[in-house]
């Protein structure tokens, strides 16, 4: 199963990077402009068994997905999983830690596995690991913009 993973470190507490990602306003204001991210609903703040439902847009279409909060464990860990949606599995899990200089460092760590079928021909496990690392190069600078300025 193709997992991509990838670590940001910003200049704050983990408290306030954790109590930052919890917030599902703020990981839409963090995406990427092209994947039209949109709360369709959700709460304010994210805990164990909450569901985000929200519209991206990609490859010409938009889809509505749907996530449940699996675990969130302050101010360490939020791991969420894809209930609805094109992939068959979608696991996220944000892993916040302390880092170096008062610095706290999110571990952003997905696994996931590509569709089948005609679907599976497009969206290969290589589109999706190239299509993350784009996105999470962004959402990593608009974390620190958004955290540190």
């Amino acid at each position: 199963m193709p997992t991509f993973e990838i670590r940001t470190e910003v200049q704050v507490s983990p408290e306030t990077l954790f109590d930052f990602i919890i917030r599902p306003a703020n990981m839409q204001a963090i995406s990427p402009p092209e994947v039209g991210m949109v709360i369709v609903d959700a709460p304010e703040i994210l805990e164990t068994g909450s569901k985000l439902v929200f519209k991206v847009q990609g490859y010409g279409m938009v889809q509505q997905l749907e996530h449940e909060m699996v675990l969130v464990e302050r101010p360490r860990i939020l791991h969420e999983k894809m209930t609805k949606g094109p992939l068959p599995k979608w696991e996220h899990q944000y892993v916040v830690e302390p880092a170096d200089n008062g610095q706290a460092a999110l571990i952003n760590k997905i696994d996931f596995e590509p569709p089948g079928g005609m679907l599976g021909m497009i969206l290969t496990a290589d589109r999706i690991l190239q299509q993350l690392e784009e996105s999470y190069a962004h959402r990593s600078e608009a974390l620190k913009k958004a955290l540190e300025s």
